[in-house]
């Protein structure tokens, strides 16, 4: 990941190291940028208790209440005394996929997919006419043989996941293994079968799941396949 700098005129966090026709300041590492990023994810998403946190209803928490979190109650707090309020913010801000949501004032934080802790999220099913064309998913061969008889399944996940484009689903698949399968969905096929699909970020749709009919077509990917912008 890149770093993330901040504006020395405007104050805003941006990726690149010049704003507003002057030098950005250094705010964080490529480096803490994943290392914080990924932590994040895993409370929000996953394990809020062991961080001491509780989360609301709608997967909500105050962004001071985190950070403080990250600092003092992590297990490995001695490698994040350095997040403050603002890097959590830049984080979620930059998210390249949209993991994260902030409100309107940048008080309160939660996970925007991903979630394994029951929450009620809130999205609503899209229309017929919100739909995409296609949408993506990404496994491994292992899997394969079960889903195209069974369908996609959340699993240990409140939601299936897909991509707006290839090339999320192919690096989510590669985290499972090195023999990746590319699936073509049919989001439309899904609404006829009344399977809703909610918009979780500007790349990533959720559905509660996907049945064999919706899965229009399989494509191997090889391990130094980059997945291909116009199938989007």
């Amino acid at each position: 990941m890149k770093p993330i700098y901040r504006c020395r005129v405007c104050g805003a966090f941006t990726e690149e190291p010049w704003h507003c026709d002057k030098p950005a300041a250094l705010f964080m590492t490529g480096e803490q940028r994943v290392r914080l990023s990924k932590l994040m994810s895993a409370i929000l998403r996953h394990i809020p208790h062991e961080a001491g946190l509780e989360l609301d209803p709608g997967g909500w928490i105050e962004v001071e209440e985190l950070a403080r979190a990250i600092r003092e109650r992590w297990r490995r707090r001695d490698l994040y005394q350095w997040v403050t309020r603002q890097h959590v913010i830049a984080v979620a801000l930059l998210d390249p996929k949209g993991r994260f949501q902030l409100s309107s004032d940048n008080r309160r934080i939660r996970a925007a997919y991903g979630h394994s802790v029951k929450l009620e999220l809130g999205y609503e099913p899209l229309s017929e006419n919100e739909l995409p064309e296609v949408l993506y998913h990404g496994t491994v061969m292992e899997r394969l043989n079960s889903i195209i008889h069974e369908g996609l399944k959340p699993m240990r996940r409140l939601m299936v996941h897909l991509a707006a484009r290839p090339q999320e689903a192919i690096e989510a698949a590669r985290r499972h293994g090195s023999r990746v399968v590319l699936l073509r969905i049919d989001p439309r096929c899904l609404a006829e079968m009344g399977v809703p699909v909610y918009r979780a970020s500007h790349v990533m749709y959720l559905a509660p799941h996907v049945p064999p009919e919706c899965i229009k077509s399989v494509e191997k990917v090889s391990s130094g396949t980059a997945p291909a912008m116009s199938d989007a």
